[in-house]
């Protein structure tokens, strides 16, 4: 691109693309401005750097590795929808009080009506971010659990993305649990979610815990006001029609190797414990929820 000025002083010479431009009789302050005298300008112009396609080309963006189509420089992907949410009200979750149903309500922190259509193979990509802060650093259970590797020392709040579909129900979007699922059947059982069910989940620690260099003793470090991020991907398996997205929030959970899963191999999973809801309480301050829809033309 070339930009024409006019001033007092003569035309300066330009580098543009590796060329000189040279105005030979640039229109001065003052003086009528003919048709004639610009299209010199111009035609000079022209004639350093023409606007021609290699020219255009050559000074925009035109990498070989955005070329995934054979010669168009195009990547295929097309953007259908997007849309953001702002919700800055607090939202207060208490811990939840039983390690069986019936549980804590888990609560709602962010909900949106919004309307978007997802047809199948779409690629539907959600982003949110929260402010928040922790409640509770007393060394009760769940806090005093034991050092070793039966017992992690890490217990978590959960965030995590629902969408309504067709204006009714709501549920955990694909990949994703409300961490009530029976993970273990025997010798009792035990609830919450499996790290395979965690695809749109954010973890927010309520402290950490280490072991006192000094003797054999578990301190925690409770967090100051901070803020948590999260994201979901999902290349739409079917045509859905979706009405809103909201996220929801629970705790406190525990990460422990299930080794004998009431289906599937063992895996990493997360346990809904017990927790005096006086003592700990998870504080949503402000949130932000954003979705965007990409088609593959």
């Amino acid at each position: 691109m070339f930009v024409l000025i006019v001033s007092n002083e003569a035309f300066v010479h330009r580098e543009m693309a590796m060329s000189t431009i040279d105005n030979s009789n640039p229109p001065g302050r003052g003086k009528a401005l003919t048709s004639t005298d610009l299209n010199t300008s111009f035609t000079e112009v022209n004639n350093a750097f023409p606007l021609d396609g290699d020219n255009v080309r050559d000074e925009g963006l035109d990498q070989p590795v955005f070329a995934t189509y054979p010669s168009s420089g195009q990547s295929g992907l097309i953007l259908t929808s997007a849309d953001a949410n702002l919700e800055s009200s607090t939202k207060v979750v208490n811990a939840n009080t039983a390690a069986a149903p019936a549980f804590t309500a888990p609560e709602i922190i962010h909900s949106w009506t919004k309307i978007f259509q997802v047809v199948q193979n779409d690629i539907v990509r959600v982003y949110w971010q929260f402010d928040h802060t922790v409640a509770g650093g007393t060394f009760t259970w769940p806090m005093s659990v034991p050092f070793s590797p039966n017992y992690p020392n890490v217990t978590a709040w959960v965030v995590w993305l629902e969408w309504q579909l067709g204006g009714t129900t709501w549920s955990p979007v694909p990949n994703q649990s409300d961490f009530e699922d029976e993970i273990i059947t025997t010798p009792s059982s035990r609830y919450g979610s499996s790290s395979l069910k965690t695809y749109a989940t954010t973890f927010v620690n309520h402290a950490y815990l280490y072991l006192d260099t000094s003797g054999p003793v578990i301190k925690n470090v409770t967090q100051p006001a901070r803020s948590s991020y999260g994201s979901w991907c999902f290349q739409a398996d079917a045509n859905y029609t979706v009405t809103g997205l909201r996220l929801k929030a629970r705790g406190l959970v525990q990460n422990f190797y299930n080794s004998a899963p009431a289906t599937g191999s063992p895996v990493n999973s997360w346990e809904l414990v017990a927790s005096p809801a006086a003592t700990y309480t998870f504080t949503i301050n402000k949130s932000y929820l954003a979705y965007m829809v990409m088609r593959d033309r």
